[in-house]
């Protein structure tokens, strides 16, 4: 278990497998840390694709995202922390590249199973968990 200020970041991926089936472990794991102790950090880019996917989701989607947004503490990300993590992201992947920059800033741990952020993972220039690693580490 972490120490009580750990800080996470949700990807969309996150919140969809949370929703899009009915109950999932996902769910459970996206409950647990809205409840938790630790600290849902985002960006306000990752609030408006919550927003758009909480649309398509149902009564369900929503209610999650209702929850999310009563808890994440939405950051400004400085233009330092944006260019240290652009190299690792193709062009057309900004907000890729603004959620990695948010959790730098923020030292925070990204969940997401995109694929996208494995070479910044690798450079453990911020610290990613997949969904499975992040249920296994915190359930």
């Amino acid at each position: 278990m972490h120490e009580r200020s750990t800080r996470f970041l949700l990807d969309t991926n996150v919140f969809i497998a949370a929703t899009k089936r009915g109950w999932t472990r996902t769910t459970d794991l996206v409950l647990r840390l809205v409840d938790g102790e630790e600290v849902l950090i985002a960006n306000e880019a990752l609030i408006g694709e919550y927003r758009k996917y909480a649309g398509n989701l149902g009564n369900y989607g929503q209610l999650l995202l209702d929850q999310l947004l009563q808890e994440v503490v939405v950051l400004d990300i400085s233009n330092d922390a944006i260019a240290q993590c652009k190299p690792f992201f193709p062009d057309g992947q900004e907000a890729d590249t603004l959620h990695a920059a948010t959790c730098l800033s923020a030292d925070g741990i990204l969940i997401s199973n995109d694929r996208h952020f494995e070479k910044i993972r690798q450079a453990r220039m911020i610290e990613v968990w997949t969904i499975s690693e992040a249920i296994a580490k915190m359930l």
